[in-house]
């Protein structure tokens, strides 16, 4: 029996050993083809790889060529709406020249100065001398290349009123009121004051003029509130602003108060800090001393039709630059309804050759099922054989001694009685005959144990451990079955991490390798069903070629 046991196992082993080899070749053209697969999907990603990106630098070209055009059409609209309101700003104020044109009062105050110098008429009566005002209006300038210096210097001067006494102011606030005239500055001075005399060591020193020397009244009051209300002696007049500067910031010129150029710019030092203001009225705002009104009305006129020329001009580039930013937005949405699905694709395939690289993997790393522990059982089954087999031999000895013994003493009792029958000495021949046969019963029972020991445990252990063995041997060759279907035993050798690993630690990778799979299973879009559906696909694959193969 024991040598058909071992027959048998030599018999799987060779089997075994076949199986092998045919699984090798197989799981070898297997991996041959996938690695071809794999070049033709990376082929795949090069290409839309290539797409995507001629398509992104595509598209970043005309973003950038659309950021521009988009800066140019926001800058032109920028200057369009100046312009705009340039315009307005001149037709206000030609419409303010033309008023003054008709009435020089108009440009101290507008229409309410009117009202007012007509309630004060209606109310002459109240005064006690009939009010000065507006300032501005009993001026006269030496040179109009003066009146935008004067009227930053002078300011709110200009449109002021002069009364003598502080009953008068009183009336005059009423009549301001009646008119809606509000915030109106009155000053009280002397009527009978005489016309300021100044020392000439009062005077600045300096031979640029002074806005007092510029300006010209019939009326000395007009001319004395405006030196000792504005001190219009100390206000220094200059052509630009570097001879200000130097004329401002020198501390040898004595009484300046304050540099003034003919653009209106303010300079002035205080206590060693250098001060500088631009003018505080708006660009173009009409010179209220000039009177030269028509030659200032004709040249905001052409002013406001080259700035209208311009808006024109304006308005035809931008309407270009708006059809230029149309066509790009068009391309770019073109580029980008081609790149997205291009991207896709990409992304797809990457997903395809990352699953492609794991399944590979896989075979080289994890394609076979260890057989290492079935080994081991099938090892101790021999082992249990073997030590069955010698406990058999031992009792089949034991055996053949107790049955030598029983045929001897049957011999030996044979013998006594033969000699009992000749020398008839039975009373002593029944006393040994008594002896032998309890040794006899003695030796029946010894047999009997041992033959009953071999039936109920030697020889039910030996079948058991040969049921044992076959079902190690079956489920030995089923799972490696199983595992042909993955790799060959010599790559899971070649694997120094795996090869050895019991199945707790195998079962513990695959729970890691699941994880990971979850993990990336959340984070693509594709469901496990997809993914089960290719993978199904490439098994089917590469059976049928494995068919072929065989049947080639």
């Amino acid at each position: 029996m024991l040598q058909r046991k071992n027959g048998r196992l030599n018999q799987l082993q060779a089997q075994l050993r076949d199986f092998q080899m045919q699984h090798m070749q197989s799981t070898q053209a297997e991996a041959s083809q996938m690695e071809k697969d794999m070049q033709n999907i990376q082929q795949q990603i090069d290409h839309l790889h290539s797409n995507v990106t001629r398509l992104r630098e595509d598209e970043n070209e005309f973003t950038a060529e659309l950021s521009g055009i988009v800066k140019s059409i926001n800058d032109i609209s920028k200057e369009i709406a100046e312009n705009d309101r340039r315009t307005k700003q001149i037709k206000s104020d030609i419409a303010d020249l033309q008023r003054q044109q008709s009435n020089t009062v108009t440009a101290f105050g507008g229409q309410r100065v009117l009202k007012l110098l007509e309630s004060i008429e209606t109310n002459h009566k109240k005064f006690e001398s009939p009010p000065i005002g507006p300032i501005g209006a009993h001026l006269q300038l030496a040179s109009e290349s003066w009146s935008v210096a004067v009227d930053s210097a002078c300011g709110g001067l200009l449109d002021a009123f002069i009364v003598t006494c502080c009953k008068d102011l009183h009336v005059l606030r009423e009549c301001a009121s009646k008119v809606n005239f509000n915030n109106l500055r009155i000053i009280v001075y002397d009527f009978t004051r005489p016309r300021l005399i100044i020392p000439d060591g009062s005077l600045p020193t300096t031979e640029h003029p002074t806005v007092l020397s510029v300006i010209q009244s019939e009326n000395h009051t007009v001319l004395n509130v405006l030196v000792d209300q504005g001190h219009a002696e100390r206000q220094v007049l200059v052509k630009d602003y570097e001879v200000g500067k130097s004329l401002a910031f020198d501390d040898r010129m004595r009484n300046i108060k304050e540099v003034y150029t003919s653009d209106g710019d303010k300079i002035f030092s205080r206590r060693a800090v250098q001060t500088f203001y631009p003018p505080t009225s708006k660009k173009g705002r009409p010179n209220r001393l000039c009177s030269s009104l028509g030659e200032k009305i004709a040249e905001l006129k052409n002013e406001a039709e080259g700035i209208q020329r311009t808006i024109v001009e304006k308005n035809g580039q931008k309407s270009k630059l708006v059809k230029d930013q149309c066509d790009l937005e068009q391309k770019i949405a073109d580029s980008k309804r081609k790149r997205e699905p291009e991207e896709h694709r990409l992304e797809k395939k990457i997903l395809e050759l990352d699953d492609a690289k794991r399944a590979f993997a896989e075979i080289n790393r994890y394609a076979a099922v260890d057989n290492s522990e079935l080994e081991e059982d099938i090892k101790k089954e021999k082992n249990i054989i073997v030590e069955s087999e010698q406990l058999l031999q031992k009792i089949k000895v034991k055996l053949a001694a107790a049955s030598r013994e029983v045929n001897d003493r049957r011999e030996a009792y044979k013998t006594f009685m033969d000699s009992v029958n000749e020398t008839g000495h039975r009373a002593s021949a029944n006393d040994e005959l008594e002896l032998i046969k309890r040794k006899l019963d003695a030796a029946e029972q010894e047999k009997a144990h041992y033959e009953g020991l071999m039936t109920t445990k030697v020889l039910p252990a030996i079948k058991m451990a040969e049921a044992e063995y076959a079902d190690l041997q079956q489920l030995r060759q089923d799972n490696f079955k199983k595992a042909s279907t993955i790799c060959p035993e010599s790559d899971m050798e070649a694997l120094n991490n795996v090869a050895g690993s019991t199945p707790e630690q195998l079962s513990a990778t695959l729970n890691r390798l699941k994880q990971r799979f979850d993990q990336e299973s959340r984070r693509h879009a594709e469901s496990i069903d997809d993914l089960r559906a290719l993978h199904d696909k490439k098994e089917q694959k590469i059976l049928s070629n494995s068919c072929m193969q065989v049947l080639g």
